[in-house]
């Protein structure tokens, strides 16, 4: 934190702790106020300016959060490009930026929150920090999507391919009890760091055409924990933000999500845009496919 930070610090909290002494001073006189007769212009006054303290007081403490905690990380990232040439990209992703645009997505794709989403949320980036700067330097990773835990797989199906056609789903996925019957590795809220810039499909960037032809075994055993549900919720929000489709040309395997095997065992899920709507299935996870890869991630909880 640098010297004008501080300055800036210092002086919020001489203010919030001013105020602090006038809402208790304000609230002492509530607390002698008679409760047995209807209060006058005085009285609704008092009650008013509490208000009005308690507000610049909340107002100030989320100033003092940004002074605090950073809420953007800038990074290197250090890669080849097709043709094996050394080249440095610049990645900065901006906390507060996509916090605001999450709660707005989630409320017109009419998800329900819980009342401390942002506080959650915000306690994830503030731990983990260093790990997210870190991570985009070793991997590029260069978006993030913020998670709400608990929510349901079928309901975050419905509501991210509304205005699609009616989604695909193969024998070994429907069989396995569909969007109803799969196993997600993690419900907890979290933050998923992920690759956006030349990843539409997995053979657009290098790092992820990688990925291609490797069974979903692989991916498992690395730590790779995408859901169903960061991949519905991701897609939707490329699509409203690119118009256009993830994976129309390659196939992504969800590591962190599996669907039972009726024969004993489990499938992991995998998905992709199939000409005009998502299709989904499930695989033998030792199997490699043609076509098949990875949508690399990071999961902070």
């Amino acid at each position: 934190m640098n010297k004008q930070n501080c300055g800036e610090l210092m002086d919020k909290l001489k203010k919030v702790q001013n105020l602090n002494v006038d809402f208790n001073v304000k609230a002492e006189k509530v607390l002698l106020l008679d409760t047995s007769r209807d209060w006058g212009e005085e009285e609704t006054t008092l009650i008013a300016e509490m208000g009005k303290v308690e507000e610049e007081i909340d107002r100030l403490i989320l100033e003092l959060d940004k002074i605090i905690f950073e809420t953007t990380v800038t990074a290197t990232y250090n890669r080849k490009d097709e043709n094996h040439v050394e080249m440095s990209e610049i990645i900065t992703i901006d906390f507060e930026k996509k916090l605001e645009y999450s709660v707005n997505f989630y409320r017109n794709h009419n998800i329900d929150l819980p009342e401390n989403f942002r506080d959650i949320m915000t306690d994830i980036w503030n731990r983990n920090i260093d790990v997210f700067q870190k991570t985009i330097e070793e991997q590029g990773f260069d978006e993030i999507l913020l998670i709400p835990g608990n929510v349901s797989v079928p309901d975050v199906h419905n509501k991210m391919s509304k205005g699609y056609f009616a989604t695909s789903k193969g024998g070994w996925f429907d069989e396995g009890g569909s969007f109803e019957g799969v196993i997600e590795k993690t419900t907890k809220p979290r933050i998923i760091l992920i690759h956006k810039n030349n990843a539409q499909n997995l053979y657009d960037r290098p790092g992820l055409e990688k990925t291609l032809e490797k069974n979903a075994d692989s991916f498992i055993n690395s730590g790779q924990t995408l859901t169903l549900i960061d991949y519905l919720i991701y897609q939707r929000q490329y699509f409203e933000e690119t118009g256009k489709h993830l994976d129309e040309s390659s196939r992504a395997w969800i590591p962190g999500s599996t669907v039972k095997n009726l024969g004993g065992g489990f499938g992991v899920v995998d998905v992709g845009w199939d000409g005009d709507r998502l299709y989904v299935d499930a695989d033998d996870p030792s199997g490699s496919v043609l076509g098949f890869g990875c949508r690399l991630s990071r999961c902070l909880t």
